[in-house]
């Protein structure tokens, strides 16, 4: 018995949308950038599932249009290159492959943040090119209001890491650029920056990103089979949002009662607002890791914190910057939930979790 509740690092590809990857790799295997028919038909379908994207996750936007990559963290680096020595104000709390790249990039600001995972303002925000803020953050599953966040820096170009929200939650129409993930949403892989069309910068990156790819040579060739499961997958997760959202909320409620039963308690406040597909404990004084190699053992695989840092060996750096000491940000302990998870996955890492505590 396999239970899977590490879903923030990678949601599963069920069988519809694996089945539509298989066809879509049968169809579409030719090079997109060749001459021959093959290639036009390629191209046309990415046209089309440029369409299918926005009108999933960004509905009634035609305002936007869509720059393909291979992976969020891709996106980053593209966008960090392309912000190269403007100066940037992000956040503590953000995912390290953000921070690690605008860091070598761009004249990069990081403003703190509070207990509560509240971002604080610079006292002078229209200093600031851009800014690029989580939606929901990877580790804790905080929600940021971001139409109040960037509301404070109206010259800047606003930026919104949208890899843990997109398919799970509506997206706001606010940002000028959402970053966002197949792999999170149940497509095998694949990434995409939504771009707002008419912003001064959109027409810029767009050369940027064809130069990179064509002439630097600095960035693969996008995947069309890929691109056309990643629209596939966003529109079935947009018909489903709602009931969805109704569920893995029963679901996030069921767990937080059995760990209550056993001591073991959410890490944030209760009146924090947090994505309800990412549920995170705090377990003092004890490593989480350590926690979750022995429920792994059991099959239950869950997390101690964001799957791209978990080989640093450091403690987490969310919880540090939302004020635990070192010592205690080694023990936050990440459940996260996709469509295919179940109450029968929460109550046997319930009963499991009880004995490895007790044995810890």
């Amino acid at each position: 018995m396999s239970t899977y509740l590490d879903c923030a690092a990678a949601a599963r590809c069920d069988g519809a949308t694996a089945a539509f990857y298989f066809d879509a790799m049968a169809e579409d295997y030719a090079n997109q950038e060749a001459l021959h028919r093959l290639a036009y038909n390629a191209r046309r379908h990415l046209a089309e599932c440029e369409k299918e994207l926005l009108s999933a996750l960004l509905p009634g936007a035609d305002d936007h249009v869509v720059f393909w990559s291979g992976s969020a963290t891709e996106c980053f680096r593209i966008i960090a290159d392309f912000l190269s020595g403007r100066k940037t104000l992000t956040s503590t709390l953000e995912h390290p492959a953000l921070t690690a790249n605008f860091r070598r990039c761009t004249d990069l600001h990081i403003a703190p943040c509070r207990e509560n995972g509240g971002i604080t303002i610079p006292e002078e925000p229209d200093i600031f090119d851009a800014v690029i803020f989580h939606h929901v953050q990877s580790e804790t599953g905080i929600i940021q209001d971001l139409p109040r966040l960037f509301a404070e820096f109206p010259r800047a170009l606003k930026i919104a890491d949208s890899v843990q929200s997109a398919g799970k939650l509506p997206l706001s129409d606010v940002p000028d650029i959402h970053i966002i993930s197949g792999v999170k949403f149940g497509a095998p892989g694949g990434a995409a920056m939504l771009c707002r069309k008419k912003h001064p910068l959109c027409g810029k990156l767009e050369k940027f990103i064809r130069k990179m790819r064509s002439e630097d040579y600095t960035l693969s060739r996008i995947s069309v089979p890929l691109c056309r499961t990643m629209a596939f997958a966003a529109a079935r997760r947009a018909a489903e949002i709602k009931d969805e959202f109704a569920r893995i909320s029963r679901l996030n409620c069921r767990l937080r009662e059995k760990l209550a039963q056993i001591s073991v308690f959410p890490l944030l406040p209760p009146e924090t607002p947090v994505s309800p597909y990412i549920a995170n404990f705090f377990l003092p004084d004890i490593q989480a890791a350590v926690i979750v190699r022995a429920l792994s053992e059991l099959g239950i695989h869950c997390a101690s914190g964001s799957a791209c840092a978990a080989e640093a060996g450091g403690p987490s750096p969310a919880l540090l910057a939302l004020g635990k000491s070192k010592k205690a940000a080694f023990s936050g302990f990440r459940v996260s939930f996709d469509r295919l998870s179940t109450e029968n996955d929460v109550d046997f890492l319930a009963s499991e979790l009880k004995n490895v505590l007790k044995n810890y």
